[in-house]
């Protein structure tokens, strides 16, 4: 996807099973009008999974507060920032934490 005319929602999860598992659910329970991408990352530096859904922007907000909810069942939703400075960092090939883990420990570099 482009990045342009959709919203992205991330949610971190713990085993690469309940990622998947609702992953599959939403591909399940959306149209290919609303959910536009589906991507499944594995986190570097604490082993957890995270999962990116992008809806079109036609999807109405309650059915963004649905997908919320059913990725909020097994997952911890992710900062939009956090998601994008992940995704950055692993489109670099970037071996040193991103932004918002070192904003977390207090370090701006």
């Amino acid at each position: 996807m482009s990045g342009r005319g959709h919203n992205s929602v991330g949610y971190e999860f713990v085993t690469e099973q309940d990622a998947r598992g609702c992953a599959a659910e939403l591909d399940r329970r959306f149209t290919q009008r609303e959910l536009v991408g589906l991507r499944i990352f594995r986190i570097r530096w604490n082993g957890n999974y995270l999962v990116e859904a992008a809806f079109s922007e036609s999807t109405p907000e309650t059915r963004l507060q649905d997908a919320r909810a059913l990725l909020g069942e097994a997952g911890s939703p992710v900062h939009p920032e956090d998601l994008e400075d992940y995704k950055k960092a692993m489109e670099a090939g970037e071996a040193g934490l991103p932004g918002w883990l070192q904003r977390f420990f207090g370090r701006r570099y």
